[in-house]
């Protein structure tokens, strides 16, 4: 355990200085850190993404952002050197150790594409038309990137497990000081209202590891794009706008369907302050990092957007539309429910498109994906309308009109909750747009109430404090539930999907062309720094080099 703690607070202290570029050096306090933190991910993950380019993400290579790092905390030293930078280390580590000790990895994904990935960034430099190897390995989050890169020769292997678990310990601790701070004061506005929402979610349902995969991160970072947008409103700088767009890029290259929240949120920013923007030099960060990405994207994968077609090039040797077009429909139609349909009533839809249109989804994505939202979402909305009887005078409604840009904040997410429904209803895709909605209407409805402030300062440092002793104790059971009789105790099981952990090695060997391919006998691929597919390997699958760049594509289609 205390081998845990200590790498967590050794990565936070190295990871951190990476964001002051965003953050700036003259505050030194718990809620900048956070946010510097979050930042600094975003940077190295440019960076790691930038190098992949040129260099597989090896412990040597990756090595060098550590001696980077100790020069920035060394030239900023009054902004790290003091005793709040070294609380907010510990208590990230808190939270961190908490949630990887022992844990399991996010399955299936985990050991089918994700961690797959993890060991391609490892061992090679960007390969062309990775998807023709296996179509999952074009649904790649920013976060594998990172964990690549976060791989070197102080954090060994085990620094891939680390960027989620970073994530979110930053945003808990920026949401749980905040709210500890308007206590303290007494302002019971908008914006703690919507923390003490969005943190009864993150208690209740955002507690495990296990659970996290590609999809906690970058729902993490939506909750704490929209603290950020209420927090500084109408009254953003240049320099706030740019953070806002820094962290639209970072949830969009965790999900892809996240983007509609960066997409809308352009619509509350001024002509005015756009035209503003393109002189300011984190913008221009911003966009180097979304041009290099949309380049890494088309290298990868043929397209801008995989697998949207009409962001592909047909023209690349690489680009096969009708397998990219079969693909897009299918993942629509799974998180849409076909899945779930028997095989008589899948005979009724000849192809994805026709199940996918004309809402002929909706009947089967009733019977178990609704299902699936409204048992979590019961609850939540039960110990949400709990925490307002009690705080509301319900006789003394505010006879003050609702601020515009909260409704025109609510209509935004709104917009981005009804695309979800209509393109990929799947919850682990959209519960940050369903719960920033809901904890948006609680707030817009409380603020036309006269509270009952001693009850609700009681009521939320009785949340914060139950919400903090419900993800200790729960890891904490999990931890002691667990035997410790593994390989590479006490950290995740990230080598197999057993309870021992072993590194795999009853692989089956298939070639493509002259590259040597692993398929596992059994299971998946998990970490392993070889070219891994969990399915056989097509006979149309052919692979060229050209500069030394390896290119994978489908024979018969060119």
């Amino acid at each position: 355990m205390l081998e845990v703690f200590f790498y967590s607070f050794l990565i936070t202290i190295l990871f951190t200085p990476f964001g002051v570029i965003f953050t700036g050096h003259g505050d030194n306090s718990i809620l900048v850190y956070s946010k510097q933190l979050l930042f600094g991910l975003f940077v190295l993950s440019f960076i790691a993404v930038f190098l992949n380019f040129f260099f597989p993400l090896g412990k040597v290579l990756n090595s060098v952002s550590i001696p980077i790092s100790i020069f920035i905390i060394i030239y900023f030293r009054k902004n790290f050197l003091n005793l709040k930078f070294i609380k907010f280390c510990i208590l990230s580590s808190f939270i961190i150790t908490l949630l990887i000790l022992e844990s399991e990895v996010y399955r299936p994904d985990a050991g089918l594409y994700h961690l797959p990935y993890i060991g391609i960034l490892n061992s090679e430099k960007i390969i062309a038309g990775i998807t023709n190897l296996h179509s999952r390995y074009g649904h790649i989050s920013i976060i594998q990137y990172l964990s690549a890169y976060s791989q070197n020769m102080l954090f060994d292997t085990n620094g891939i497990v680390f960027p989620a678990a970073l994530i979110a310990s930053s945003v808990i601790i920026n949401f749980v000081y905040q709210i500890y701070k308007y206590n303290i004061k007494q302002h019971f506005n908008f914006h703690f209202f919507f923390l003490l929402f969005v943190s009864i979610y993150i208690f209740y349902k955002m507690n495990r590891y296990s659970e996290y995969g590609n999809d906690a991160p970058a729902h993490f970072l939506v909750f704490f794009l929209i603290s950020e947008l209420i927090l500084y409103k109408n009254k953003s700088s240049i320099s706030d706008i740019a953070n806002n767009l820094a962290l639209c890029l970072f949830i969009a290259l965790n999900k892809v369907m996240l983007v509609v929240i960066g997409l809308t949120s352009l619509l509350i920013i001024s002509k005015k302050k756009i035209l503003s923007l393109l002189k300011n030099i984190k913008f221009v960060f911003v966009v180097l990092f979304f041009i290099v990405y949309i380049l890494k994207n088309i290298i990868s994968t043929g397209c801008i957007l995989y697998p949207l077609k009409f962001t592909c090039y047909n023209n690349l040797s690489w680009v096969t539309i009708s397998e990219i077009k079969e693909i897009s429909a299918a993942g629509e139609a799974w998180s849409k429910g076909i899945s779930d349909l028997s095989a008589l009533e899948k005979n009724k839809y000849l192809t994805y498109e026709d199940f996918n249109k004309n809402f002929n989804w909706v009947k089967a994505w009733s019977k178990k994906h609704l299902i699936v939202i409204l048992e979590i979402l019961i609850p939540y909305l039960i110990i949400c309308f709990i925490v307002m009887f009690f705080i509301l005078k319900k006789d003394q409604l505010k006879k003050s009109k609702l601020d515009k840009y909260y409704i025109n904040l609510f209509i935004l997410l709104l917009i981005c909750n009804i695309i979800w429904f209509l393109k990929a209803p799947l919850y682990r895709y959209g519960y940050s747009l369903i719960i920033s909605l809901l904890s948006i209407s609680f707030a817009l409805l409380i603020l036309k109430f006269h509270l009952n402030k001693k009850r609700l300062f009681l009521i939320s440092n009785f949340i914060l404090i139950f919400g903090i002793t419900i993800l200790t104790i729960k890891n904490i059971y999990r931890i002691y539930g667990n035997t410790n009789q593994y390989y590479n105790y006490p950290w995740p099981k990230y080598y197999s999907m057993d309870g021992s952990n072993k590194k795999r090695n009853n692989f089956k060997v298939s070639y493509v062309n002259t590259q040597k391919v692993l398929i596992p006998h059994k299971g998946y691929c998990m970490y392993i720094k070889s070219l891994c597919n969990h399915y056989e390997i097509s006979s149309k699958l052919k692979l060229k080099i050209n500069n030394n760049y390896k290119v994978f594509f489908l024979l018969d289609e060119k």
